[in-house]
C-alpha cells in the first residue's frame, strides 16, 4: 500500500474534489520539531474510545458567585434576633433565647436564627452586640455579614422594647444592617409571629389597590411639603402602574383627608401597601397621660388624632406594609436626638422636651396594627419629628426624598424584603456624618457657613437614622403572578 502522506495538490483538506482518505490510513504532520525531524504520526487503534469520550478542556474555576441579599436563609446573609443581656443568667442561657417568651422561641428555632445580645451598662454597649454561642463581641458597624462565627446576620430583628434595647442600637445598625424591631407582648406576639411564619399565607389584602392618604393643612404647613414631595409623586407612581389599577389617592390638597375617609377606604380596598403623610399627635404638652395614649396618632384634616381601634373596626391589617410619615409615628425617645439643637422656649423644643419626658417607647399605632389578630406585615415609621428643613438641602432646595419613594415603589411593591427595600434610604448616613466632622473642622478655621452645615449635615443624618421598620426586616409583599421579584410590577 501506498503511503497514504498526502500531496498538497491532492489533499482533501485542500482539494474538496479529491476523495476523503480514512483517518487510520492519514498520517498526522504536527508543527512540532524533534531532533529527528518534524513530528508524524498515525491515529491509535482503536481511536474512536477518544472520540466519544466526554472533552475535557479543564475544569472552571470561577469566583463564587456573590450571595442573593434578598435570600435571608442563605448562611452567607442570615438572621438573628437581639434580646437585651438579662440579669441571672449565665453564658450558656444568653446563647439561646430560653429568656425570650414562647413565640420569639419558636421563631428561633424554626429559622436557625443566631442569638445576639445588647449589654446594658456595659463600656462597649453602643458598639458590639455579644455573640454568647460564638464566642465573641460583634462590632456593629463593620463586622463580616453571615451565621458564622464571628459574623454579623445581615436580617436583624430587636426583639424588645426601647427601654430594653434602645432607638440608638437600631438607629447604629440601620445603614449597615437590615433592621426592624418587635416591641409586642402576649397575643399580640403570637398573632405576628404565627402570622410571619405562616408567610400570612390566607390574606387577602390586594396587591391592586395600595392606599395613599395625604393631609394638606396648606399655609406654609410642613403637611403640603409631604403631600406634595411624598403623597402626590408616589400617588403618581402607583397610578401608572398597570398592576395596579385599584391605587387610590385621598388627596388632603383637595379631598377630604379625615379619619373617616381612610378607614372607609381601608376596609373597601383592602390594601397591601399604605402610605400616610399627615402630623402626628404630640399633645396637649400639658398632659403627659393623654400624650402616652395619643403618641404619634395620625392626625386628620380637621386635626383629629385617628384612633388605631377605629382602624381596625371595620378592616384587618392582613399583611400589608404601611409607612407613615408623621412625627412619633413609631414612637419616642429619652433623650431626644435633636435635644438643645431648637430653642426651649420654642413649639418645636417643647415638643422635643415633653415628648421626651414619656421616655422610649413604641407608639400605640404601630402595635395595635402589628399585633391584630391578622396583622400588619410591617409599620415604617419615625421616632422624631421631621423637618422640611431635612428633606431638601436649604442651599439648593433640592428635594431629598426620591431615595424613600424608590424604597416604597421599587423596593417594597417590587417583591424585595422590607428591611432591604429601605437600605438605599439609610446609605447617606455615613456621608452627612463625615461631612459633619469636616464642617466642625471648617468652623473651627472660622469658615463662614461652616457651622451650619455642620448642624444641617447632623440633624438630615438622626431624621433618616430615626425613620425605623417595626416588624421583621424579612417579609416581604406578594407579587401579581405575572410580575417577577423586583419588577416593581411596574407597566
Amino acid at each position: 500500500m501506498t503511503d497514504p502522506v498526502h500531496d498538497p495538490l491532492t489533499d482533501p483538506l485542500t482539494d474538496p474534489a479529491a476523495p476523503a482518505v480514512p483517518l487510520r490510513e492519514t498520517t498526522v504532520r504536527a508543527n512540532a520539531f524533534t531532533e529527528e525531524g518534524p513530528a508524524t504520526g498515525s491515529f491509535a487503534e482503536p481511536f474512536g474510545r477518544w472520540s466519544i469520550g466526554r472533552p475535557s478542556l479543564g475544569e472552571r474555576h470561577l469566583v463564587p458567585s456573590p450571595a442573593d441579599p434578598a435570600h435571608w436563609r442563605d448562611p452567607r446573609i442570615g438572621w438573628g434576633v437581639v434580646l437585651p443581656e438579662r440579669e441571672g443568667l449565665d453564658a450558656a442561657a444568653l446563647a439561646t433565647a430560653d429568656d425570650a417568651p414562647e413565640p420569639i422561641r419558636e421563631l428561633v428555632r424554626e429559622r436557625a436564627g443566631k442569638v445576639l445580645r445588647y449589654r446594658p451598662g456595659t463600656g462597649l454597649a453602643p458598639w458590639v452586640l455579644r455573640d454568647y454561642a460564638g464566642e465573641g463581641d460583634l462590632f456593629t458597624a463593620a463586622s463580616p455579614q453571615g451565621m458564622g462565627p464571628q459574623q454579623l446576620p445581615l436580617y436583624l430583628l430587636v426583639a424588645a422594647s426601647p427601654r430594653e434595647v434602645p432607638w440608638q442600637v437600631q438607629y447604629a445598625l440601620n445603614p449597615v444592617r437590615h433592621v426592624g424591631r418587635l416591641d409586642l407582648e402576649g397575643e399580640g406576639l403570637a398573632n405576628y409571629v404565627t402570622a410571619l411564619l405562616s408567610g400570612w399565607a390566607d390574606s387577602q389584602a390586594q396587591y391592586a389597590a395600595p392606599l395613599v392618604w395625604s393631609v394638606d393643612h396648606g399655609g406654609g404647613d410642613i403637611t403640603s411639603l409631604m403631600r406634595e414631595v411624598i403623597g402626590a409623586s408616589l400617588a403618581t407612581e402607583l397610578a401608572g402602574d398597570s398592576d395596579m389599577t385599584a391605587a387610590r389617592f385621598i388627596d388632603g390638597a383637595q379631598d377630604d383627608a379625615s379619619g373617616t375617609a381612610l378607614v372607609e377606604a381601608l376596609a373597601e380596598l383592602r390594601p397591601l401597601l399604605v402610605v400616610t403623610t399627615s402630623h402626628g399627635k404630640t399633645g396637649p404638652l400639658s398632659d403627659p397621660a393623654a400624650m402616652q395614649r395619643d403618641l404619634g396618632m395620625l392626625v386628620d384634616s380637621s386635626l383629629q388624632a385617628v384612633d388605631p381601634a377605629a382602624l381596625t373596626a371595620g378592616w384587618a391589617p392582613d399583611g400589608a406594609v404601611w409607612f407613615a410619615q408623621a412625627c412619633c409615628s413609631a414612637g419616642a425617645d429619652q433623650p431626644s436626638a435633636y435635644d438643645g439643637l431648637f430653642a426651649a422656649t420654642g413649639q418645636v423644643g417643647r415638643v422635643l422636651t415633653e415628648v421626651a419626658r414619656l421616655g422610649a417607647q413604641t407608639a400605640p399605632t404601630p402595635r395595635a396594627l402589628l399585633g391584630a389578630s391578622r396583622p400588619l406585615r410591617a409599620f415604617i415609621g419615625q421616632v422624631e419629628p421631621t423637618f422640611n428643613w431635612t428633606m431638601e438641602f436649604p442651599p439648593t432646595r433640592q428635594d431629598l426624598t426620591s431615595s424613600l419613594r424608590r424604597a416604597v415603589y421599587e423596593g417594597i411593591c417590587g417583591g424585595q424584603p422590607v428591611g432591604l427595600a429601605l437600605a438605599p434610604y439609610y446609605t447617606a448616613v455615613g456621608s452627612l456624618l463625615i461631612n459633619h466632622g469636616r464642617q466642625l473642622e471648617e468652623f473651627n478655621k472660622g469658615t463662614s457657613g461652616a457651622l451650619d452645615l455642620a448642624t444641617y449635615s447632623k440633624a438630615t443624618a438622626y431624621d433618616r437614622a430615626s425613620t425605623v421598620l417595626l416588624g421583621d426586616p424579612t417579609v416581604a409583599i406578594p407579587l401579581p403572578a405575572a410580575a417577577p421579584a423586583g419588577a416593581g410590577g411596574g407597566p
